[in-house]
């Protein structure tokens, strides 16, 4: 199968080698861990933050690296369901399995994220008028645990076909989102404080990033799945909010009270976690402020947060305060935001070989998605047409070729509809040479899947390269890395 990637600009920077300083990132948080399957230095709600942070690694690789990460955490850590006393502990694990399903397919992943929210719903009551608490001893809710419910409620939705109706998790994400909007958590100014008081009153508490982060992922994911543009704003506005008063003087992201020192345990976290959930809301939205705020964060926790062992602290803007595994995993999660997934050439000699980024053919629908990448929706795309045309390859000798298609979904076990078709066509006749349709089944995983093409061609004839979109208001969102092609040797 072929796979290609661009190659970097000349001219650009250390601090912009993204996937080289992800890779790096990587190996470095490892050093932290243990047989256990968790990481020295940090605790055990961190642990599933700085597996969040190897599993962006994995989706980077696509697959080719830290899998066995993900199976050893799981497997040696599976026996106690990964619940405890706080309702907030287990979203992020469920997250962080719901996440290893997307990028496996293993449905065990899956049915323990849906575990962990049953116990997760036992902690839903009338008091404030609903919501869950945060701690099983029922004497405070925030927003941090109800955040991480409706996130989890909308993301098991997105992967449970059929799921409706009452009791269902997309009414549960309804359900929360609507008691949280009216619960008085989100301020005048568009940010979020840590909870309620013994009145049911916001407690004008420390609006932590994490708390804007999660507020914004969720609502972003319950947008698209409804469609609500309402959910988009109050998203924007967090986030707007969040890059313009949650900074320091640089414009780098400053937990508040940062200056007197990151301290505790889960404070050096918060800070990736919002990152992770703006760059969600950056592709959603194309919005150039927020891509612009997220390099300029990765340029400054590289440059200047950085220590000789390539260890991240938690004061982006440096110097380094201390190093352990919850600083280095929220920091490198910037990092990864913006690198680019490694696409691999086939082992086939380079010679005659083309490749072509999904953002630099001709398109009649999607956008762009970081620098390379091209995608289209349903909620914004609303017919069928071509995500990608006319990559055409010069005119080429007789003989017999290859081409590939680089394509992902965000969501593969819904149902098996067809999302695709892939076609070679000669742009001299317009003749089809070689087509295939795709269906969502066709996709194991939302890593990138190499789809290949055999056709003959005639000599001096150009060739388009094409993926045509099926549009369906259920179809998943489409990305396309590249398109490839290559002869093929004789023997082959």
């Amino acid at each position: 199968m072929l796979m290609g990637s661009s190659p970097a600009s000349a001219n650009t920077a250390p601090a912009d080698a993204y996937l080289a300083n992800s890779l790096t990132s990587a190996k470095v948080l490892q050093q932290w861990y243990n047989p256990k399957g968790l990481w020295d230095s940090t605790g055990w709600w961190n642990a599933a933050n700085c597996l969040e942070a190897i599993e962006s690694v994995v989706e980077l690789t696509n697959g080719e690296e830290y899998r066995g990460v993900i199976r050893t955490t799981f497997e040696r850590n599976a026996r106690g369901k990964f619940l405890n006393e706080y309702y907030d502990d287990e979203g992020w694990w469920a997250l962080a399995w719901i996440r290893a399903f997307d990028l496996t397919g293993e449905k065990r992943y899956l049915e323990m994220a849906k575990t962990i929210f049953a116990d997760m719903k036992a902690g839903w009551d009338d008091h404030c008028g609903g919501g869950i608490w945060w701690k099983k001893d029922r004497r405070y809710k925030n927003a941090i645990a109800n955040e991480l419910f409706l996130l989890t409620a909308i993301r098991l939705h997105q992967r449970t076909p059929g799921d409706s109706g009452p009791g269902s998790y997309l009414d549960w994400a309804q359900r929360e989102w609507a008691w949280f909007k009216q619960s008085g958590m989100i301020n005048d100014q568009n940010l979020v404080n840590d909870g309620l008081n013994n009145d049911c009153v916001n407690n004008r508490r420390t609006t932590w990033t994490y708390n804007q982060g999660v507020l914004i992922g969720g609502l972003t994911e319950l947008y698209q799945s409804t469609g609500d543009t309402n959910l988009l704003a109050q998203a924007m506005a967090t986030a707007d909010a969040s890059i313009r008063t949650l900074v320091d003087a640089n414009g780098i992201l400053r937990e508040p009270g940062e200056s007197r020192g990151l301290r505790g345990a889960d404070v050096p976290q918060f800070k990736g976690i919002f990152i992770r959930h703006l760059a969600e809301l950056s592709e959603v939205t194309g919005k150039p402020e927020y891509r612009a705020f997220l390099v300029d964060n990765a340029r400054s926790v590289w440059l200047n947060n950085r220590d000789a062992a390539n260890r991240l602290g938690g004061r982006w803007s440096g110097p380094v305060d201390a190093v352990d595994a919850a600083r280095h995993s929220s920091a490198m999660r910037v990092i990864t935001a913006l690198a680019e997934p490694l696409l691999r050439l086939t082992n086939a000699p380079a010679r005659g070989v083309q490749v072509w980024t999904g953002a630099e053919c001709n398109h009649d629908l999607g956008r762009r998605v970081g620098l390379e990448r091209w995608a289209a929706n349903p909620l914004e795309d609303k017919a069928s047409g071509f995500l990608v045309k006319a990559c055409q390859s010069g005119k080429l000798t007789p003989g017999d070729y290859e081409a590939a298609f680089a394509l992902k979904v965000d969501n593969f076990n819904r149902d098996s509809a067809p999302i695709a078709t892939v076609s070679v066509v000669n742009a001299e006749t317009s003749k089809v040479e070689a087509s295939r349709e795709l269906k969502r089944s066709d996709f194991s995983s939302v890593l990138y899947h190499s789809f290949a093409l055999r056709f003959t061609a005639a000599g001096g004839q150009r060739y388009e390269l094409r993926t045509y979109w099926h549009y369906s208001p259920a179809a998943p969102r489409l990305t396309q890395r590249s398109v490839g092609l290559r002869p093929l040797a004789r023997d082959s």
